[in-house]
């Protein structure tokens, strides 16, 4: 594989201008580890890694549990590295932890983060460019091209997301996307057909609510995720970053209100809901209760969506496109990224760790222990998997994991995540806000927007 050396520099302000959102001066450069390293497997070795992982007594479960049999895997590989773990709450949690440990030199050397944790991190000049380890001379530390295609494409694209110049920060790990689940029972019994399109979720929520005029038929937990998808769907603008780094807001468009417009009118109709609508109840709660008969939420939320005593069959199917020829779904849940260390050997050691967790089967067990997606291709022909998705005589609950993982399955060639940047989280507030103040008939479309857009800048 062409080895790759660049070093740039990102160069931003703390002033917005004409949508450009611009943070303070920082560089991040390729060669601050080499790209041809030796591992020293005598001297002992400490990799520190904080996570959100919950406790768990069994590598079933997933979690915690899990991840220590991996280190135990691991360390018969590699006897002289220690992987010492720690949860740290939740993923706010973990990136105030981050974000105080950095100016002491007191982060860990490696994390979960997502990608606008990783924009904020950057700018501390601690944030380790993976390029050099992907394309290290050294077989033992790369990644064969054969590995890199092996990854799903959009996960593995979210780690270029920082810039135009193809840094790497971080892999992915912990993948979730969004599916629709839908009441398989009820749709079966009015023979209604599960839409494909969002023309068609009207069309099927205008006969729902024919059939039960109190019930709203369809409900979208994140408002914020709807915006940026339904705005990838329809090739809407949202937001940019240019070669220096300098992220663009780009929503402010009459693209986007129509699409805003779209929406609100099924909202106005009874049809559509979202959780903000709900007075912050999940979508997922109001479906399990049957007052709703289509919802929309993360697979990591699976289980949520299942009714506790089977009151009703769930069926999963993918979310509603407005093209069909222009699929876009969203992905989710955190990546790993390194955090530079003095030792050049511990870099080493959390980057021979962070390819073991990521290998296929692992990643395959881990998603069989967890419901979370893959993040390797071939991670779906591991036996472990195949053996999982293939049960004869799953129970009812556990076949909606399984529906799960297949929806994801299909929908992994067209997942896509956001460009991000310093505030890029504040951008996706705001936009999942416009919802909520149009369907609340507290602003025009118009005035929403320009708020939003104002908000987001500064």
């Amino acid at each position: 594989m062409k080895k790759l050396f660049v070093v740039f520099l990102l160069a931003v302000t703390a002033i917005g201008l004409a949508g450009c959102k611009k943070a303070t001066s920082y560089t991040i450069d390729w060669d601050v580890i080499s790209d041809d390293l030796e591992f020293d497997k005598e001297t002992p070795v400490t990799v520190v890694f904080w996570h959100t992982m919950a406790k768990t007594k069994d590598p079933s479960e997933g979690q915690q549990a899990l991840l220590d049999l991996f280190i135990q895997e691991f360390k018969v590989l590699y006897p002289n590295v220690t992987i010492v773990h720690e949860q740290k709450g939740g993923y706010t949690e973990l990136r105030k932890a981050i974000d105080n440990a950095l100016p002491a030199g007191n982060e860990p050397t490696m994390a979960y983060s997502y990608p606008d944790h990783v924009a904020g991190y950057i700018q501390s000049g601690q944030v380790l460019p993976l390029n050099n380890l992907i394309n290290n001379k050294n077989a033992e530390i790369a990644l064969s091209e054969e590995d890199i295609a092996d990854f799903i494409p959009g996960y593995w694209a979210e780690g270029q997301v920082y810039d135009n110049r193809g840094s790497i920060l971080n892999l992915p790990f912990l993948k979730s996307t969004e599916v629709m689940f839908y009441n398989k029972t009820f749709f079966d019994t009015n023979n209604l057909t599960v839409p494909t399109t969002w023309d068609e979720v009207k069309t099927v929520s205008q006969q729902i609510k024919t059939i039960d005029p109190t019930k709203t038929p369809f409900g979208y937990d994140a408002g914020d995720n709807l915006f940026i998808t339904a705005s990838e769907q329809k090739n809407i603008p949202y937001t940019s970053v240019d070669d220096q780094g300098n992220g663009k807001i780009l929503f402010n468009n009459d693209d986007a209100k129509d699409m805003v417009r779209y929406f609100d009118e099924m909202y106005e109709a009874g049809l559509f809901t979202t959780k903000d609508m709900l007075g912050g109840r999940y979508t997922s709660d109001m479906f399990k209760a049957g007052n709703l008969f289509m919802s929309i939420g993360s697979t990591g939320g699976t289980g949520h969506n299942i009714p506790g005593n089977n009151e009703f069959e769930v069926g999963v199917a993918p979310i509603p496109q407005f093209d069909l020829n222009n699929k876009a779904v969203i992905q989710q849940g955190p990546n790993i990224n390194l955090f530079r260390k003095s030792n050049v050997q511990e870099n080493i050691a959390a980057w021979l760790f962070l390819k073991y967790i990521t290998a296929a089967e692992q990643t395959a067990r881990w998603s069989v222990a967890t419901g979370y997606s893959p993040v390797r291709t071939s991670a779906y022909d591991v036996q472990v998997y195949k053996d999982y998705v293939g049960q004869a005589n799953p129970s009812a609950r556990t076949q909606v994991f399984i529906d799960v993982a297949n929806v994801g399955k299909v929908q992994s060639s067209y997942m896509f995540t956001s460009v991000v940047f310093p505030n890029s989280s504040k951008v996706r507030d705001e936009v999942g806000n416009i919802f909520t103040v149009v369907f609340g008939n507290t602003k025009s479309v118009d005035d929403a927007f320009d708020d939003a857009y104002d908000e987001a800048r500064y």
